[in-house]
């Protein structure tokens, strides 16, 4: 391998989930790093807010509303995809929702129990299954799932959501060892407590806080951006030995 490995000039990704945190923090980097970068949120608003942004600093941005709880909207937005001739090299699955807590996991709601699944689970198996149908035609392609801790955790507060995620974790595995000899590669993020939206209800609760941070050896919580930097890794060649990875961004709390 010759060159910067960690190059993804010239290729594009798509990132679910892209309007805020995580997700805006991988499209920025991607494109400040010359990849061209397709956004994916519900909101076609606040998605052409941050893709006029990403533009605005030289970046190659396009913004597409869809719902990853919803199979037709994915439908739609693979189409989308096939009538503005755009070839996926990058897949990021970071749209996720996380519950308020609830007293009980036995007394989850089947709604939310539902919700949650459908926009965790469903939504990337369904659009990995699609795009990574379209990476093996062309046997090339990297697909980063966003997980978490909490996959590995027992949080009966948080019950749906961690069962969501375990679940992503298998997906990744599954459609790494499907894809992988076609020279598809699939892995997984597993991000701890991270400052965003979602984190909020325990970055803004002290005592649940000070609890993460007790088995927490940095001390601290994570950042967008340093769960971008490890999604870099993962999507350029840098990474071309790794499938099937579940790699830890959570300051040392599975250590």
């Amino acid at each position: 391998m010759t060159g910067n490995a960690f190059s993804i000039r010239g290729r594009t990704a798509l990132i679910t989930g892209a309007s805020r945190g995580i997700g805006l923090a991988i499209a920025e980097l991607f494109a400040d790093e010359g990849a061209e970068v397709v956004l994916v949120a519900r909101k076609q608003e606040s998605l052409d807010e941050a893709a006029a942004a990403i533009r605005a600093r030289g970046g190659k941005a396009h913004a597409i509303a869809s719902h990853m709880g919803k199979s037709e909207d994915i439908q739609h937005l693979v189409a989308a995809l096939d009538e503005r001739g755009l070839a996926i090299d990058i897949l990021v699955n970071n749209a996720g929702i996380s519950p308020p807590h609830t007293e009980s996991f036995a007394d989850t709601p089947e709604s939310l129990w539902d919700k949650i699944m459908d926009v965790n689970l469903k939504g990337p198996f369904l659009l990995s299954g699609a795009i990574g149908k379209r990476m093996v035609a062309r046997g090339k392609g990297s697909i980063i799932n966003i997980s978490t801790t909490s996959a590995l955790m027992s949080q009966p507060e948080i019950g749906a959501y961690c069962v969501s995620k375990a679940g992503l974790n298998t997906v990744t595995r599954c459609f790494a060892r499907e894809f992988g000899p076609h020279g598809v590669r699939v892995n997984a993020i597993s991000a701890g407590v991270i400052r965003t939206v979602m984190g909020d209800h325990t970055l803004n609760d002290p005592g649940r806080y000070a609890d993460m941070m007790k088995i927490n050896p940095l001390k601290r919580a994570g950042l967008p951006e340093e769960v971008a930097n490890a999604v870099l890794f993962f999507a350029s060649d840098a990474s071309s030995y790794s499938t099937g990875t579940i790699f830890q961004v959570d300051g040392g709390v599975l250590s």
